[in-house]
């Protein structure tokens, strides 16, 4: 049974409390046109979301902690997020014309710490038992990133389509476990 959007964004209010954003809605109203928002949901509940804004938004700190991990770069994705991490701003950047054509993201507090980080890396170098285990999952793996918090690495992060075409993020122990696995859909939210 597919939960209505108005009673998402109501679980969201109730189980966001004080760690969640101010107003998902003041963050959707401020989002430049356009730019897609995130919601993450775990069951019925909504457990993270992320809104974008303008770079020129993001506090000093913050950009000055983007220039000296990810610079440069093609920004795809720039926001405000909260979720198990706590609240912060997510940088997605797409590095095209590497040698290793890969993404970079981060997860950074208003101050710039590193609240979490992750990087793509060729297919082909990923553990094969990690990706034994994502190939459960799907017959197609897209994209293979570790994934850091702020002081080591966690865990892997595997997109993966199955026959059907659909997708999904497979997320895997360091040791070659799955952690989860969860669909990914676009949606349009109206609110």
């Amino acid at each position: 049974m597919r939960t209505p959007l108005p009673f998402v964004f109501l679980a969201f209010a109730a189980c966001a409390g004080t760690a969640g954003p101010e107003s998902l809605r003041e963050w959707l109203d401020a989002a430049p046109p356009g730019a897609a928002p995130r919601l993450w949901l775990r069951g019925d509940r909504v457990v993270a979301a992320a809104a974008p804004i303008d770079p020129h938004d993001l506090p000093s700190a913050v950009r000055t902690a983007i220039e000296a991990i990810a610079p440069d770069g093609v920004l795809e994705f720039c926001g405000r997020e909260w979720g198990v991490r706590g609240a912060g701003y997510r940088i997605e950047k797409r590095y095209p014309d590497e040698p290793v054509p890969h993404v970079r993201t981060l997860l950074l507090a208003g101050d710039g710490r590193v609240l979490e980080r992750a990087h793509s890396i060729p297919i082909s170098d990923a553990p094969p038992r990690v990706l034994a285990t994502a190939l459960r999952v799907g017959p197609t793996v897209d994209e293979v990133q570790i994934v850091s918090g702020p002081d080591r690495e966690e865990h892997w992060s595997l997109t993966v389509r199955d026959r059907a075409g659909r997708t999904f993020v497979v997320v895997v122990e360091l040791d070659g476990r799955l952690r989860s696995a969860h669909r990914r859909t676009g949606s349009r939210i109206d609110y």
